[in-house]
């Protein structure tokens, strides 16, 4: 029999071990109770900021080390997700690449000074605009999804904005945040606090609200539905910031000069990167109508080079997909012309289609053809105008040309472009939905200095 993970709260840099437990797949969690949730907020109020130049130095540390998460946990992660190791274990090395050079990633967006005399010397962070940035505030972290990076960039960034900070990580994805803040606590470092919250019970449903309530502001991930459940009964207060990574209606743009082969390659990845469920996988596809034929063809070409396998395989491209997000797509699909279905559905739809402003959480690809004359930036941008981003988060934009490149993102409404890239691109030193998330977490203080 293989060996149970045991996940526990921590709090206090103290790991808790629970009165009662719930074993799903090989992870055996905690099941929090109300007084883990009252401790951990207590814990929240008063704990104290590390100093900003210990923070950087121990998740440079931590970074460079790479030894938080091992390969036989990237496995046991990928048997409960289903997200194939490969995809994984590029994602854990492009986030230590981040955190070992998070000093370079903290200076690109402000300035590190050390003020105070030789007794209080600190470090503190000066934003673009000259203004002094402070943490303090306390901050609620509800996780949702299950790509692997996602809690240690989530910590790193509360650790980096001195945040107060509870976090609640995701039950697909349990175990990085879990690793992770074992690792700060090895450095001498003093984590947020780590609880596991399921929504079994009418109880633990409310400890979210909760938190929330008890807050100062709220980091949130998950598909809208999900969010609007979860804040709608708490409405909006004018104290609580509240910062929510909503679903994404990523897509691409392919104009009549790309290179077709290059396109249809970055356009798969784009969709089946991590079973096709990221904020930024390539969901829809506007592509000038005289590549239509080419571009089926090659896309086709691509989507059977995918490796299908379980997703502890070293060579699976695609693990195991969700059954039930494969029906959702399959009614999607139904009302399209298919191309392609094979664990991935690749679809030709009219410009008036409704699927074109769904995000489907499964391995999927709207492909609109636009006329000579039409423009393919108003084409995306109407599918995402009555969204709750308004939004893309991600635009692949396939072109020889720089400037119509450079044209298209002034006009594009999304947070990102990519040149003749996948739009699922690996980037932790970029904003992610316009946002560096620590600046967001942080009070800023205008400093005023008589002339």
């Amino acid at each position: 029999m293989s060996e149970v993970v045991m996940l526990q709260n921590i709090i206090r840099g103290q790991l808790l071990e629970p009165t009662e437990r719930k074993i799903v797949g090989r992870f055996s969690f905690p099941v929090t109770t109300a007084q883990d949730v009252a401790s951990a907020m207590k814990f929240a109020r008063f704990q104290q900021a590390e100093p900003l130049d210990k923070v950087l130095r121990v998740l440079s540390k931590i970074g460079r080390d790479a030894s938080w998460i091992g390969d036989e946990d990237l496995k046991v992660q990928a048997e409960l997700s289903g997200s194939p190791i490969k995809h994984m274990r590029n994602s854990i090395q492009a986030v230590n690449h981040w955190l070992a050079n998070i000093e370079e990633y903290v200076k690109r967006n402000g300035t590190l000074k050390e003020i105070g005399d030789a007794d209080q010397r600190k470090t503190v962070l000066l934003d673009r605009n000259g203004m002094l940035c402070q943490g303090g505030l306390t901050t609620m972290f509800i996780l949702a999804g299950d790509e692997i990076s996602i809690a240690p960039w989530n910590i790193a960034q509360a650790l980096l904005a001195g945040t107060k900070a509870v976090v609640k990580p995701s039950r697909i994805e349990p175990l990085s945040a879990f690793l992770f803040t074992k690792a700060l606590i090895a450095e001498g470092v003093q984590p947020p606090a780590l609880l596991y919250i399921s929504r079994d019970s009418d109880e633990e449903q409310c400890f979210v609200g909760t938190l929330i309530k008890q807050t100062q502001q709220s980091v949130m991930y998950g598909e809208d539905n999900t969010v609007n459940t979860i804040c709608q009964p708490f409405g909006f207060r004018a104290e609580h910031k509240y910062l929510a990574y909503l679903t994404g209606r990523s897509g691409a743009v392919v104009y009549p000069d790309a290179d077709v082969n290059l396109a249809a390659e970055m356009i798969i990845r784009g969709a089946c990167d991590d079973r096709g469920n990221r904020c930024n996988s390539t969901k829809k596809v506007f592509v000038a109508r005289q590549l239509a034929k080419d571009m089926e063809l090659a896309m086709v070409r691509e989507a059977d080079k995918l490796v299908r396998g379980e997703p502890t395989d070293e060579a699976t491209d695609i693990g195991r997909n969700d059954p039930q997000a494969r029906v959702f797509a399959q009614q999607w699909a139904s009302s399209a012309q298919v191309f392609y279905d094979k664990d991935m559905f690749l679809m030709s739809v009219p410009q008036t289609a409704p699927v074109l402003k769904e995000e489907l959480p499964y391995p999927s690809v709207a492909v609109c053809y636009y006329d000579e004359g039409q423009d393919p930036v108003e084409l995306m941008n109407n599918s995402v105008s009555n969204t709750y981003l308004g939004a893309a988060v991600a635009v692949s934009v396939f072109t020889r040309s720089l400037d119509q490149f450079n044209l298209a993102s002034s006009r594009m409404h999304c947070c990102k472009t990519l040149l003749n890239l996948p739009s699922t691109a690996y980037d932790f030193w970029t904003a992610h939905q316009r946002w560096h998330l620590f600046t967001e977490l942080m009070r800023k203080v205008e400093i005023v200095v008589a002339t």
